[in-house]
């Protein structure tokens, strides 16, 4: 695809269809993004959760810190806000900006390691474009959702494709997915299916999963991605291969998308 053409057919996500964010500019949706989504992705998830005023919620993998921001902002709750990159300091100055540094505990900690927390701390356990870099196996949520309240809510969007690779196609890879970068062994081999999600989360025996499912705005999520970045002057040519990877497949299976899953915690 040349550039016209993604301009062209890429589409933007309906403002019409999110009302959390009728007071956001576009490039308030978008600021400190870590991936495709951005507060889109956040509304969706959030509108899921049944959040309350006081409640204890902790953003895992917060990036920049702007969910945080949105999530104190929007319902009134108090947030650890958690990151492995970047800095606490860095986070706690734009919480002050916002003036929402005194809901906010900003963390710099891996996630996967033993953690400050009591159990059952939480209330809700918001995740949001990072799940697929550590939570892909058992271990981690037995690691992780002890400190999830019973009757607590989990929620993660992310990424994904929409089946899981057959063998035969993980020994072929097509070139608009493995491009000989490391886009794939770092990137694409940890994205997964929203069934895949759904089994691994309910192998844990704490959860009930309610949704697991790929959303409708998926697809769109990575083309306004590309749309966004190239508004604010990014580089052509990688667009151009971002766009390959997104179309490619699309009438067929798997291809990417974005997923939501969300379950409550069971009471024993």
């Amino acid at each position: 695809m040349n550039i016209t053409q993604i301009k062209k057919t890429f589409r933007t996500p309906s403002i019409e269809d999110y009302s959390e964010l009728q007071d956001y500019s576009r490039d308030d949706i978008y600021a400190g993004k870590m991936g495709p989504g951005g507060l889109y992705l956040a509304a969706q998830m959030t509108r899921r959760m049944n959040l309350s005023p006081g409640q204890r919620v902790l953003d895992l993998g917060c990036g920049r810190g702007t969910t945080s921001v949105f999530l104190a902002t929007q319902y009134n709750v108090s947030v650890i806000a958690v990151d492995l990159w970047v800095k606490a300091t860095n986070l706690h100055q734009q919480f002050v900006t916002k003036g929402v540094d005194k809901q906010i505990i900003p963390l710099n900690l891996d996630i996967t390691h033993k953690l400050p927390f009591a159990n059952h701390y939480f209330d809700a356990i918001f995740c949001m474009d990072s799940v697929h870099y550590y939570g892909g196996t058992l271990d981690f949520w037995h690691h992780l959702l002890p400190h999830l309240k019973p009757g607590g809510t989990l929620c993660i969007g992310s990424p994904c494709f929409t089946a899981e690779f057959s063998d035969e196609m993980l020994q072929n890879l097509p070139p608009e997915y493995d491009d000989g970068s490391d886009l794939w062994p770092t990137e694409f081999s940890l994205y997964h299916s929203p069934e895949w999600w759904r089994n691994l989360i309910e192998q844990t025996g704490y959860m009930t999963v309610t949704e697991s499912a790929e959303l409708a705005d998926g697809i769109i999520f990575w083309e306004d991605d590309i749309l966004h970045n190239l508004e604010k002057g990014g580089d052509e040519n990688v667009a151009k291969q971002d766009a390959a990877q997104i179309k490619f497949r699309r009438d067929d299976l798997p291809y990417l998308t974005h997923f939501v899953l969300f379950g409550q915690k069971n009471q024993n």
